[in-house]
C-alpha cells in the first residue's frame, strides 16, 4: 500500500473509511497540515454528535496525490479533497492526473467526494465546472453566504437556516464561475456565486474552509499581506473578522452526515 497517514476518530457508531487527498502536503499552519485541521474537525463533530448520524467511527488515511499516490476508491466510504496553492485550472501532470481520477470515481464507484476550497474547484472542473481566478481579488477571513432558495442548503446545514445565512472561514482567489452540469449551489456570496455544490448520494463541496479558526486565518491573511498579495486596509477588514463565530463545526457534521448517508 502507498505511504500514507492513518487514524481513527472514535465515536459510538458505525465505521466508515475516509480518504484524505492532500493537495498541498508541504502547506503547514500553525495548527498542522490540512489532515492535521481535518482530523481536529471531525474529532470534534463525531464526539459533539447531536444524532446518531453523527456518532460514527472515521478511519481516516493520507495520500499526497501530488507525489502520485491515490486511494483504491472501493477501499473507501469517501474521498476529501483539501485545500491547496495551486490553481485548479492549471495543466501541471499532477492535476490533470487527480482530475481524470475525480472522473472515474464520480462516474465508475459508490466512493462519495467531498471537496473543500481547492478540492471544491478540482471537482467543479473534474465534472465540467468552470474555475477562473476572481476579478474581484481574495475573498478572506469569515464570510456570509446567503443559502440557496430550495432549501437543500438549509436540510444539509439546519444550524445556518435559522437566518438563511451560512458563515465559514475563507481564503482563495481562484473560484467556481459555472457548476458542473446537474450540480446543486448551495450558498452565495457577494464575491462567488458558486460557494458549494452538491449531488445527491455523490457529490459535496464547500468554497469555504470548515477546517480553519482563527489562528489559521490570521496567519494566512498576514502572509498576503507581507507578500503584497492583500492591501492593508483589506487586510486588517479580515483580521477584525476572523474571530467571528462561524458554522465550520456545523459544515463538518454535516460531511459526517453526508458519508454516513443520511441525506439521500
Amino acid at each position: 500500500m502507498a505511504p500514507s497517514i492513518s487514524s481513527e476518530i472514535r465515536s459510538s457508531g458505525k465505521k466508515l473509511r475516509l480518504a484524505i487527498l492532500e493537495t498541498d502536503p508541504d502547506y503547514v499552519t500553525a495548527c498542522g497540515t490540512f489532515t492535521d485541521l481535518f482530523k481536529r474537525l471531525f474529532t470534534t463533530c463525531t464526539t459533539e454528535a447531536e444524532e446518531p448520524a453523527e456518532e460514527v467511527i472515521l478511519d481516516i488515511e493520507t495520500f499526497n496525490v501530488v507525489k502520485g499516490l491515490y486511494p483504491e476508491p472501493e477501499e473507501f466510504d469517501g474521498i476529501l479533497l483539501t485545500g491547496s496553492r495551486a490553481n485548479a485550472f492549471d495543466s501541471d501532470p499532477w492535476i490533470l492526473k487527480l482530475v481524470e481520477y475525480i472522473k472515474r470515481v464520480h462516474d465508475g464507484s459508490s466512493t462519495r467526494l467531498v471537496g473543500v476550497c481547492f478540492g471544491h474547484q478540482i471537482i467543479s472542473r473534474a465534472l465540467g465546472g468552470i474555475v477562473e481566478e476572481n476579478s474581484k481579488g481574495w475573498e478572506v477571513s469569515v464570510t456570509k453566504m446567503r443559502l440557496d432558495k430550495d432549501g437543500l442548503g438549509a436540510k444539509l446545514f439546519p444550524e445556518a437556516a435559522v437566518d438563511g445565512v451560512l458563515r465559514l472561514q475563507q481564503m482563495h482567489r481562484d473560484h467556481v464561475t459555472a457548476p458542473p452540469p446537474g450540480m446543486h449551489i448551495l450558498a452565495a456570496s457577494e464575491m462567488s456565486h458558486v460557494q458549494g455544490l452538491y449531488e445527491e448520494g455523490k457529490v459535496l463541496t464547500l468554497q469555504g474552509h470548515p477546517e480553519f479558526n482563527d489562528e489559521v486565518v490570521r496567519g494566512s491573511v498576514e502572509n498576503l499581506i507581507a507578500r503584497g498579495m492583500l492591501g492593508e486596509a483589506d487586510g486588517k477588514n479580515a483580521l477584525d473578522r476572523a474571530a467571528i463565530p462561524n458554522h465550520g463545526t456545523d459544515v463538518g457534521k454535516a460531511v459526517v452526515r453526508f458519508l454516513s448517508g443520511v441525506f439521500d
